[in-house]
């Protein structure tokens, strides 16, 4: 197993495209934190304070279509890497990235054919997957550190003062972004390997972080309140929903809601695979 590991680990630090996916989303980020600059400079204090109202707002009853990177900060206040951290990492921008990154890396082995050379060298084929899981674990985590520095760099430049924000409250949220994105990654890795297709997997992954299901939760939801249950929402209990919904300082039972999701849906995407990849014929 640890063979196995290494192996995906060293394939993926081999992948180009996990270089060139970082360059790009470095840009991206930098581009979009200077479009926010220009933004708090130009607008009014009335126009940040409903900025900030709706940045804040823990209702989110209609989440939108497509993404958006709105500041937190209150009005008057110095902008935080938090507040750039937290903005990017609602919006799914950072998301999209990373489910790119992992249909084009779960797939790799499977389209070039090199999975049929290793396959038959193991006792069960589904540590394969879970190999795969440690390596894109890794890989979400260094994304994370990547994207903090560039936010860290970016308002160094752009806000022409470096505030960290609250430190507590910006490693929790961290660390439940870090569990929650990773979630993601697994059913995207998990989708990759039953679907075997890249263009169909890939537009689902776009989709998901581009809040396309919604429109289908909206019919769950309405259908779950005819039956009777009331303030259900599909969204509460979805990867996408609390990456979107978790607040800057979430209290301890919507901390642990948001993880025991993570948990639930990081262990049943790999079981899925791992059973899948086990029976199908390569």
């Amino acid at each position: 197993m640890l063979n196995m590991i290494r192996m995906e680990v060293f394939r993926m630090f081999k992948t180009k495209s996990m270089y060139i996916i970082w360059v790009v989303m470095a840009v991206c980020v930098l581009f979009a934190n200077s479009l926010s600059a220009e933004e708090i400079q130009d607008y009014s204090m009335e126009e940040k304070q409903e900025m900030y109202e709706a940045a804040m707002s823990d209702e989110e009853e209609e989440v939108m279509f497509g993404m958006y990177v709105t500041l937190p900060t209150k009005p008057g206040e110095e902008v935080s890497v938090f507040d750039g951290f937290y903005a990017n990492v609602k919006g799914k921008f950072i998301a999209l990235f990373m489910v790119i990154f992992t249909v084009l890396y779960a797939t790799a082995d499977i389209t070039s054919g090199y999975v049929k050379n290793i396959a038959g060298q193991v006792r069960n084929r589904g540590n394969l997957i879970l190999a795969k899981a440690v390596a894109l674990f890794l890989y979400t985590v260094l994304t994370m550190l990547l994207f903090t520095g560039i936010q860290t760099f970016s308002n160094a430049i752009f806000y022409e003062k470096l505030v960290m924000g609250p430190g507590k409250e910006f490693f929790q949220y961290a660390v439940l972004q870090t569990l929650l994105h990773f979630a993601l990654v697994m059913v995207i890795m998990c989708l990759a390997v039953v679907l075997r297709n890249n263009v169909i997997s890939m537009m689902v992954s776009v989709c998901l972080c581009m809040n396309i299901l919604v429109m289908l939760y909206g019919v769950i939801d309405k259908a779950v309140t005819k039956m009777g249950i009331k303030d259900f929402h599909v969204m509460d209990y979805t990867v996408g929903g609390k990456i979107v919904n978790l607040s800057m300082n979430p209290k301890p039972d919507a901390m642990g809601m948001a993880a025991m999701v993570g948990i639930v849906f990081i262990v049943v995407m790999l079981a899925v695979s791992m059973t899948v990849f086990q029976k199908r014929d390569i």
